[in-house]
């Protein structure tokens, strides 16, 4: 047994004040403990500047960890169970342990806030008071996390690796593992956590020589990470798989001792990240009668069995995941040692699990618990649609009703996907109720927003929660649905009026923060996804020319310009604090602020080809630039409109010959029309370019090369559902394009049409 001697810390609080507390734990702590020692000391440090007062005693001694207080009150870390932590006075003396690695952590980070006020808001912003003396009554509290797997995939580790999950008792940080410094991670051994299929049987190796290994797609056999899968019916696969599972078993325990971290006790066997199945008559008879999770939960139910022979220890998780969400049928269910993780791919994520909305997948959780012992949830806190995501829904209202019905249902773990920091909607709000309520979900919602909007934002608080309100009340006014792919109609719950009420609400935060350059960048942030939205709105600009050729403004109620130049002025440095976002995330946010900012162009003259006929005209002052190295808004005096998109063909070999236009439905992922043109028509300068009639979706957008990197979004009330003749006007110029011509080599787009029929 380890010596339980104290080693002490002494430090000196105060400057009128002699008073002083002591940090003890063990003489050789073990990582987790001196890391707890130190959180204790660091964070004190800066809170206390005076006496600190406990149950009427001074000079307190906090005991960190296995010490002989700990042990005399049998509250050593291995009396205790997993995680479950204990604040404990004893006269001067304070206990703060708990079981296995992270308990005592925990206990000290429960210290911190819930008798300090200390708050991590992410891996860059915390909340400590201003430093004063401090007294508190006689000590006794103690918990545990109530859900036994608690995971934020967040991507933006670099700035600290894993201290903000730990300070927020995360047991997982999505892909980085937490070190024994920090307790260790409830992580999950090789090769991968989810979507693991080709990782175990790789179609770049077997597909060749077993293609009956693979699933038939549409009469051939396909597989890889996003064309296929395995045909689970086909008995040779199961003794290459199984010994690659086995493989992977024995590198993952090799490398936990050699990090000296517990070996891992989850392995993962899921489907590859697509909507395929295998279309085999005998995989297809097995669904008839077991649905697709029973196919799977049969095959991985064989794995476990065999694994379980020489690694009893050892759970398979799978998933339950687009066609495989709906429960098994005929008598089958997850064994023992299998964990289902069901994903979430049908919510609306603005609205209550109890909402009727909602009913499916609340049905879905329901009913699981009835096939699986051990029940995971995978959720989504991000909407995924390039350019849409951080646009403003208030889900953090629903997070209580959530979180209760996943516990009364024995969910025992969650894994929260909510990355792209820099551009999340209320993102350090979202993550501080995510973390809050893994550890107790009965805790008052409200309460906790009133907290963080208080602690985070000051005086601008109340405007930032009267500004939530307002768009929880449009959604439920307008029955708003948020999914996790939605469509810029997707936001149409947020009518101009309302978005106009916002922008005067964040007028009011601003100004009550000012003088608060911290502050104030917070109330930018919080902004940005209104301000973004409001930009995707330019209506101003909208022009309608009828068949009389009168000319109709559509205007707005919205003022898009101002929108644009906070986000110009706020949104790059959230994007570089960030900085794991990445280059590419921050092409996309460069893209984005140039079109945001891409000033009113004039209204081209009548094109004579149209005279008679009424279409909507947009100039390039409505593109988006998806490449800003090779596109640029240039004036152009041979432009009607005088200004045009002029992209540099040197720079991607899909700016050549053909030339391409086309049509692409974001809402269903798919292209509806396209056309190549060999060559450009023969006479030279701007030429009419058309593309074919489309009915105008919620989320679509024309583009206007084979490089999909110039984009007119159409997704406007006024066009959607309605059918329309496109036309896009654009110049080639160079000799690739006009032999015998000298001079770089552009494409020019300046105007596109929809013209009515």
């Amino acid at each position: 047994m380890r010596n339980l001697l104290f080693c002490f810390c002494l430090i000196v609080l105060g400057v009128a004040s002699a008073q002083t507390y002591r940090i003890a734990g063990p003489a050789e702590p073990l990582p987790h403990e001196a890391t707890a020692m130190q959180e204790l000391r660091d964070y004190l440090g800066r809170r206390i500047n005076g006496d600190l007062v406990i149950g009427g005693q001074k000079n307190i001694v906090f005991q960190v960890g296995d010490t002989e207080l700990a042990k005399a009150n049998n509250l050593l870390s291995t009396q205790l169970p997993e995680e479950q932590w204990h604040i404990k006075s004893f006269g001067n003396q304070v206990l703060l342990n708990g079981g296995g690695t992270r308990g005592a952590l925990y206990a000290v980070y429960h210290f911190l806030e819930d008798f300090c006020d200390i708050h991590w808001w992410s891996e860059f912003e915390d909340y400590v008071p201003t430093p004063s003396a401090l007294e508190l009554p006689a000590l006794n509290k103690s918990g545990k996390p109530a859900f036994l797997y608690r995971d934020i995939y967040r991507t933006n580790y670099p700035a600290d690796k894993v201290q903000f999950a730990v300070r927020v008792r995360l047991n997982r940080s999505g892909d980085v593992p937490i070190p024994a410094a920090y307790g260790g991670s409830f992580n999950y051994g090789p090769p991968y956590h989810c979507h693991t299929f080709d990782r175990y049987v790789p179609a770049a190796q077997y597909l060749d020589s077993n293609p009956e290994f693979f699933s038939l797609v549409g009469g051939q056999r396909v597989g890889g990470q996003t064309k296929g899968q395995l045909c689970l019916t086909n008995e040779a696969l199961k003794p290459i798989f199984l010994n690659s599972l086995l493989e992977y078993i024995r590198q993952g325990e090799e490398k936990a001792k050699a990090e000296g971290v517990p070996a891992p006790r989850i392995y993962d066997v899921s489907q590859n990240d697509n909507r395929k199945y295998c279309e085999c008559d005998k995989c297809m008879a097995f669904v008839e009668k077991h649905e697709h999770s029973g196919l799977y939960l049969t095959f991985i139910n064989w794995l476990a069995g065999e694994v379980a022979k020489t690694h009893p220890q050892i759970y398979i998780s799978t998933l339950a995941y687009h066609y495989s969400e709906p429960p098994p049928k005929g008598g089958i269910r997850a064994a023992s040692n299998v964990i289902v993780k069901l994903t979430d791919t049908l919510t609306n994520q603005a609205a209550s699990i109890l909402e009727e909305e909602n009913k499916v997948f609340k049905e879905f959780v329901e009913q699981w618990k009835n096939y699986a012992d051990h029940l995971f949830i995978w959720d989504y806190a991000i909407t995924f649609t390039r350019g849409l995501t951080g646009f403003p829904f208030a889900s953090e209202f629903y997070y209580g009703d959530l979180y209760r019905h996943y516990r009364a249902n024995n969910v025992s773990g969650v894994f929260w996907e909510h990355e792209r920091p820099h551009m999340a909607d209320m993102y350090e709000l979202k993550i501080f109720l995510e973390t809050k309520l893994f550890e107790d979900p009965d805790q008052d919602v409200n309460a906790l927003i009133n907290l963080f909007m208080d602690r985070y934002y000051g005086a601008a608080g109340p405007h930032i929660l009267a500004y939530r309100r307002l768009v929880d009340d449009a959604r439920k006014r307008n029955n708003g649905v948020v999914r996790w792919f939605p469509n810029i109609g997707s936001f149409q719950f947020l009518a101009d009026e309302d978005v106009a009420a916002a922008q005067a609400i964040f007028d009011k935060a601003e100004a009550a923060v000012r003088n608060d350059a911290l502050l104030f960048s917070r109330v930018r942030r919080a902004r940005n996804g209104l301000d973004r939205l409001t930009t995707r709105r330019q209506g101003a600009e909208l022009c309608y020319r009828a068949k009389d050729g009168t000319v109709k403004d559509i205007k707005s109620i919205l003022d898009s310009r101002s929108a644009a130049q906070r986000l110009q002025e706020s949104w790059p440095a959230w994007v570089e604090r960030y900085a794991a976002a990445g280059k590419g995330a921050m092409d996309a946010v460069n893209a984005e602020l140039i079109r945001s900012t891409t000033p009113t162009l004039p209204l081209g003259s009548m094109p004579e080809a149209f005279v008679g006929r009424s279409f909507y005209d947009f100039n390039a002052g409505f593109f988006e630039n998806h490449s800003t190295k090779a596109i640029s808004l240039v004036a152009d005096p041979e432009s009607s409109c005088g200004h045009a998109f002029r992209t540099s063909v040197k720079e991607s070999h899909y700016y050549n010959l053909p030339f391409a236009i086309g049509f692409y439905d974001q809402g269903a992922r798919k292209t509806l029309v396209s056309k190549t043109f060999e060559k450009p028509q023969p006479k030279q300068g701007y030429n009419w370019y058309e593309l074919g009639k489309v009915t105008i979706p919620r989320d679509g957008y024309v583009y206007t090369s084979r490089a999909w990197t110039t984009k007119l979004q159409t997704g406007l009330p006024q066009l959607i559902g309605n059918t329309y003749d496109i036309w896009v006007s654009a110049k080639l110029s160079g000799p690739q394009f006009y032999p015998g011509t000298e001079g770089p080599e552009y494409i020019w787009i300046d105007r596109i049409l929809l013209v009515e029929p």
